[in-house]
This record gives C-alpha cells, structure tokens and sequence, in this order.
C-alpha cells in the first residue's frame, strides 16, 4: 500500500501525470509493483474498488456547531464595555 501512497503522491505533485497516457500511467504502476486489480482501479480512476481491494473506507465526520451561546455572551461583552467607556466619556467631561 505504501507503493500505492508513493505512486498517488508522485502524481500529485507532477502535473504531467494529469495528461499522460494511459500506457504512461500502467507502466508506471508496474514499476511501482503494484497489483494487477489495484492498477485497474487507478487507471480506471474507481475509488470503490480502490477502497475495497486496500480494505478502506469514506472517512465521513458528522459535526454540529451550536456557537450562538458563545457570540451572546460576547454581545453582552461588547455592550458592557461600550457603557464603560461611555461612563469614562462622561466622567472625564
């Protein structure tokens, strides 16, 4: 697998590889001694097959985000201080 990683690295960084040949790609990929199935996959560009021959998997992060607690404190912040500094204002006057 880390031939694979390697070989899917190389190709991101070269941009050529984005217009190469199919012929290009395959002997690149024998060269790297990958599987007969894995180099289908690639050249095929099938991410399930991929998945499924390296035993991989989508990696899916559900998340919820509740920040409106935070920003009304920081609005009862942000008018505490401005009535500070108004009663500094008028104080000074």
């Amino acid at each position: 697998m880390s031939n694979l990683i390697d070989v899917i690295e190389q190709w991101g960084r070269d941009a050529q590889w984005r217009h190469a040949t199919d012929e290009a790609r395959d002997a690149a990929l024998i060269e790297a001694g990958l599987e007969p199935e894995v180099r289908t996959a690639m050249l095929r560009a099938d991410q399930g097959l991929l998945e499924s021959l390296l035993g991989a998997t989508h990696n899916i992060c559900c998340m919820i985000n509740a920040p409106e607690e935070e920003e009304e404190r920081e609005d009862e912040d942000d008018g505490k201080k401005e009535e500070e500094e108004e009663s500094e204002d008028e104080e000074e006057k």
